[in-house]
């Protein structure tokens, strides 16, 4: 079992969804059991309960955070709300929250994750497009 430091939270319904669409929400630290890394950039975690799963997203890819034994986070206060500053620690890696998601199975995560990965790798493509044509025009 990989186990979550810094005693994590059950996600509070008290904040709107964020102007991106995504339902991320505050969150109360305290109370997160276990975690498991879906890719370098989401990890889902268990709140107190197998019912309750939460997708964290992180800025950028997170070094090693699937071969991690546990996460370290640097949420000091007992509500956590975005835009959020926080981060988790990997093994070998410092990580900024993106956001914070309820999901309601891995597999809706997994689908998110996905989704947020194809979003990325378009941008990603548009950019160096962009790059590009602004190297073929000089």
């Amino acid at each position: 079992m990989r186990h979550l430091l810094a005693v994590l939270g059950l996600l509070a319904m008290s904040a709107p969804a964020l102007a991106d669409g995504s339902n991320s929400k505050c969150v109360r630290t305290y109370q997160l059991r276990d975690f498991q890394s879906l890719d370098d950039y989401h990890v889902l975690i268990t709140g107190r309960t197998l019912s309750e799963l939460y997708l964290v997203t992180m800025r950028r890819s997170c070094r090693d955070i699937d071969f991690s034994s546990r996460l370290i986070t640097t949420f000091a206060n007992k509500r956590v709300c975005p835009p959020f500053i926080e981060h988790i620690q990997s093994e070998d890696d410092v990580c900024a929250v993106k956001w914070i998601q309820t999901v309601s199975s891995r597999d809706e995560a997994i689908a998110l994750a996905a989704k947020d990965m194809a979003e990325r790798a378009k941008a990603q493509a548009e950019k160096k497009a962009k790059k590009n044509k602004k190297h073929d025009d000089s």
